[in-house]
């Protein structure tokens, strides 16, 4: 697992409510909402998030369980986009 994605966990999100960040041009942004609304979490290249077209999307719940899916979802996301 890469390293940025292996620190992940239920309180690293508290941070901030929006997080992006990157391992080259592979993007990546999170978007924590209240109480216990899902983590919002988007993998996109090259462009701002709100300037790309090539944003994927998906929802996770905001415990372990739920983190260590995003950990896995950003990992494979990361190695397709290595293969291209």
């Amino acid at each position: 697992m890469h390293p940025q994605f292996a620190v992940l966990t239920p309180r690293w999100f508290k941070r901030a409510y929006v997080y992006t960040g990157s391992i080259g041009e592979f993007r990546y942004r999170f978007k924590r909402g209240k109480g216990d609304d899902p983590l919002q979490v988007a993998v996109y290249t090259n462009l701002c998030y709100e300037a790309a077209v090539d944003v994927e999307e998906r929802e996770f719940p905001l415990n372990d369980e739920g983190v260590e899916e995003v950990k896995a979802w950003l990992q494979e996301k990361y190695e397709a986009y290595c293969q291209k």
